[in-house]
């Protein structure tokens, strides 16, 4: 049975999350979801592991066949009035079917662990698992790049934005006179999220960490290819002596023909960084400019607006978010903790004044938040995880 515009779709979610959905109801589901973007809303939230566990968590504390009832009431209760707004239809139906969801999700964690592992694991949150980036077309359109199907995922003028098989994102030009283009897009890739990737349509790969942006044409046209990034980016540009690259921040330009380089532009640091690893650079920042070789890195500060070049940094360190790494290398404590804020999605709060302490070492980023934890109370800050965020001091 098919499912009407919402209800039901609880029941063929459920299905897709088991894995046991027949062809049919696959391409009934996928042309549901790409019906309208608040179907693909729906399905992404509902579908999302970090989504659940949090339905998990409010599932556990309620009484559970008493909200059945009373969420079902609300539902099958008459309107007074037939014209009942989208947005109140769909956060009904959402309810519902987060609390389906979330019993599911109860017995799925039951069934994966130890009684005594779940509820250890209700007081954690796990390094991000999937990537939530979404691409904001230049019409408004957003598509949600995980979710979204392997092909075509929208064509642009001449320019086709597809995913690969493999899961790839890069546009293609169908014709080589693609013209001038004003159209440009906006990737998106938000805290608690996997690290995104894009090839752009002139070649150039970019990385986003998280918490970041780039905004960018879908087609170079004129002297420049400009780009605006704003968080961390690492960027392999493609050469084209004709035509400079430029990545823009704010009243910062670094101006590239053909070279490998991370940018950190996070607002909370104190500092821009440049990392050239490949090529040569050019940065501007104001009145002032400067020119990188590999190896060396330029730090412009926040409060005095001038440009420091340093000529040893470890570049490793600097795209060590890359590589699934937190390098500590002389990180001050409050860095460190904005970095595990946008990882895991956490707030962090300082209950008392604390010693911006330095770090040193390394570790893996794939770990749960209690074992980042564990090792920040290993090197003697007092910390704890409480009703979802990261307490900092006694």
């Amino acid at each position: 049975m098919k499912p009407d515009r919402y209800d039901g779709i609880e029941a063929f979610i459920l299905k897709y999350l088991k894995g046991e959905l027949t062809e049919e109801e696959k391409e009934w589901l996928s042309a549901w979801r790409r019906a309208l973007p608040e179907n693909e809303r729906l399905f992404a939230e509902l579908t999302d592991d970090i989504q659940l566990t949090e339905a998990f968590h409010v599932f556990q504390g309620i009484d559970q066949e008493k909200g059945r009832r009373k969420l079902r009431t609300v539902i099958e209760k008459p309107e007074r009035k037939r014209t009942v707004t989208l947005r109140r239809m769909y956060w009904r139906v959402a309810a519902s079917v987060l609390l389906l969801l979330a019993g599911y999700w109860a017995y799925r964690q039951l069934l994966a662990r130890p009684p005594e592992e779940v509820v250890a694991q209700v007081a954690d949150i796990a390094a991000p698992g999937a990537s939530h980036a979404m691409i904001t077309l230049s019409n408004g359109e957003r598509i949600i790049l995980d979710s979204a199907r392997n092909g075509v995922m929208a064509t642009q003028g001449r320019v086709q934005l597809i995913k690969s098989e493999d899961g790839q994102i890069e546009y293609e030009i169908k014709e080589r006179e693609a013209g001038v283009s004003h159209s440009f897009n906006v990737l998106e890739n938000p805290r608690g999220s996997k690290i995104v990737s894009i090839t752009l349509s002139d070649g150039t790969k970019i990385w986003l960490n998280t918490e970041s942006t780039l905004r960018y044409p879908t087609y170079f046209s004129g002297k420049e290819r400009r780009v605006e990034i704003t968080g961390e980016a690492y960027l392999e540009v493609a050469h084209n002596a004709k035509q400079p690259f430029i990545v823009v921040k704010e009243n910062t330009e670094v101006t590239v023909l053909g070279t490998r380089f991370n940018i950190n532009t996070y607002e909370e640091e104190p500092a821009l960084k440049i990392t050239l690893l490949e090529g040569k650079v050019s940065v501007k920042h104001n009145d002032k400019s400067a020119f990188l070789a590999p190896g060396q890195q330029a730090v412009i500060s926040r409060s005095e607006g001038g440009i420091d070049v340093a000529d040893d940094p470890d570049a490793g360190d600097a795209i060590a978010w890359l590589n699934g790494q937190f390098v500590m290398d002389g990180t001050r404590l409050k860095s460190l903790m904005d970095q595990i804020s946008r990882w895991y999605n956490v707030e962090i709060v300082y209950t008392t004044k604390i010693e911006n302490k330095a770090f040193g070492g390394s570790i893996n980023r794939d770990i749960p938040l209690s074992r980042m934890l564990e090792a920040l109370r290993e090197n003697g800050i007092s910390c704890h995880f409480e009703e979802g965020k990261v307490m900092i001091g006694n």
